[in-house]
């Protein structure tokens, strides 16, 4: 048997092998670190629903707050502690605004960020024209 023909054939053994050996750890590797990546975004969308809940919570609050301060009870209680000696309008004093009002508002601010149709409010005294 020759011997350089062994020791090329144990060379290549070993070479495939190392070579596999390296693959199959660059893999793990990948493995590993893809499943890192994936924790960390899974704890990024936790906290990102956790601020979003506080918000919500937040909002909600100042919501109910805003509805309380402008329920026609505390707005009488407040005409009466500051002694404006303010009436309730009459019917044909109040005129509804059709659609959002926030979004036309904003619409009329900010011209060039809204394409949204800007329909001017008429106020009218005393109830006649």
């Amino acid at each position: 048997m020759n011997k350089s023909a062994a020791n090329a054939f144990i060379n290549q053994v070993l070479v495939y092998t190392l070579v596999m050996l390296v693959f199959t750890g660059s893999i793990g590797f990948g493995t590993v670190w893809l499943r890192h990546e994936i924790s960390l975004a899974a704890n990024r969308n936790k906290n990102l629903r956790t601020h979003l809940a506080e918000v919500q919570r937040h909002l909600d609050q100042l919501t109910a707050e805003i509805a309380a301060a402008q329920s026609p009870d505390a707005l009488i209680r407040l005409d009466s502690s500051m002694r404006l000696g303010l009436d309730m309008p009459r019917q044909e004093q109040i005129q509804r605004v059709p659609g959002d009002v926030e979004q036309q508002l904003a619409a009329r601010r900010n011209p060039d960020l809204f394409v949204a149709e800007i329909q001017p409010a008429g106020f009218r005294r005393g109830g006649t024209r």
